[in-house]
């Protein structure tokens, strides 16, 4: 463990001259951090371990002990529920580390650099917050008086997989190539998706799986809290919303509602959430833009449906009957995914959106794929 009185004198020598909301963000960037490692070589004056010297860099500028593990390519989520009760989960699986922090004050220094590298504050009042890290990172931190301090970090994935061919691929992890065939046909078509299923299960990563399908000739705006959709087209726009501050901010609903203004060919929304981004998206549907693609936490394809219409309830723009046109109207397909006990992301379901409801397609396990009348029709 690093001397505290070495500690003390390089963070008062190198630290002191960073902003403490900017820390984070620039231990972040490659260049900084190496430029801010020789600068701590040469602040402690005396000869440095390797390994002491990235857990000064990491302590004074980072995550502290959590860095190797943000770090780690293979890990994608870090829990840390107490100084010495830590997980992640790497590769799929759920894990309990051999890793610690000195006590709880660190933890809850941690939260308070967390929240306060997107400009907010934990307070008495206020004591938890949602952060959206810079490189697309979210951290949710809680301290006293409702719990903790506690620490959940869900890594940025970059990850994009095909849906067919070899693993890694969709047909790999179970999706039949027939029903793979079918979501490319959808996606050419102009069909507008929504895709299913809980936290973590690969509900973006499916989005971008499905969005290499569209043709280069059309223009992509894409819509998320965080820009994580890097997607594989060359002809794409990235909005990102603003997180609220002082009563301000700039959301999902705001950036549809400019998109439209955009002459988009698509537009894809990362999340559907609110009640509000909920109405914002139905209304850019039916105003002529097909093809949309777009996620929301749902426990089923048909559950999926439910989930809208409730948020659209939510609103309080229009009556029973007029959400459920409205949605049939505007959503085409159903694409539920989940993750199982052994990590493995998957396809579980494909639906489509008929006059007469919900009319599944494919399921995992079974070898036929079937096309009712209404999306027939659609795709020509």
């Amino acid at each position: 463990m690093t001397d505290p009185a070495l500690l003390a004198r390089v963070r008062a020598e190198v630290a002191a001259g960073i902003d403490p909301a900017g820390l984070l963000a620039a231990y972040a960037e490659p260049a900084r951090r190496v430029l801010l490692r020789e600068r701590v070589r040469v602040a402690a004056r005396v000869p440095v371990a390797e390994s002491e010297l990235d857990a000064m860099c990491a302590e004074l500028f980072g995550f502290g002990p959590l860095q190797p593990l943000l770090d780690d390519p293979e890990v994608t989520d870090v829990l840390v529920n107490g100084p010495r009760d830590i997980f992640c989960e790497r590769s799929g699986r759920l894990e309990r580390l051999d890793v610690a922090f000195r006590g709880t004050d660190d933890v809850a220094e941690l939260a308070h650099r967390i929240a306060g590298s997107v400009g907010r504050e934990l307070t008495l009042e206020r004591p938890f917050v949602d952060a959206r890290m810079r490189d697309g990172s979210r951290a949710n931190a809680v301290i006293a008086p409702i719990g903790g301090p506690s620490l959940s970090i869900r890594k940025f994935n970059r990850l994009s997989i095909p849906l067919r061919g070899p693993a890694p691929s969709w047909v790999a992890s179970g999706l039949h190539d027939d029903a793979a065939a079918l979501l490319e046909e959808c996606v050419r078509g102009r069909a507008s998706i929504l895709v299913s299923g809980a936290t973590g299960s690969g509900k973006s990563t499916l989005l971008r799986s499905l969005a290499a399908a569209i043709p280069d000739d059309e223009r992509l705006v894409v819509i998320e809290d965080t820009n994580e959709l890097v997607l594989p087209h060359s002809h794409v726009v990235h909005l990102e919303c603003v997180p609220a501050r002082e009563g301000t901010g700039i959301g999902i609903a705001d950036l549809v509602a400019n998109a439209l203004r955009m002459r988009p060919d698509r537009i894809l929304v990362g999340e559907v959430r609110t009640p509000r981004e909920a109405s914002a998206l139905l209304e850019a549907l039916s105003t002529g833009h097909e093809g949309s693609l777009t996620t929301i936490h749902a426990g089923s394809a048909a559950g999926a449906i439910d989930r809208l219409e409730l948020l659209l309830a939510r609103a309080g723009e229009l009556g029973a009957t007029a959400i459920a046109r409205h949605v049939a109207q505007g959503i085409d397909v159903l694409v539920h995914v989940v993750r199982d006990h052994g990590g493995t992301r998957s396809v579980r379901e494909i639906a489509a959106v008929e006059d007469s409801g919900v009319v599944a397609l494919w399921r995992a396990g079974d070898g036929t794929v079937r096309m009712p009348v209404r999306l027939r029709q659609r795709l020509g």
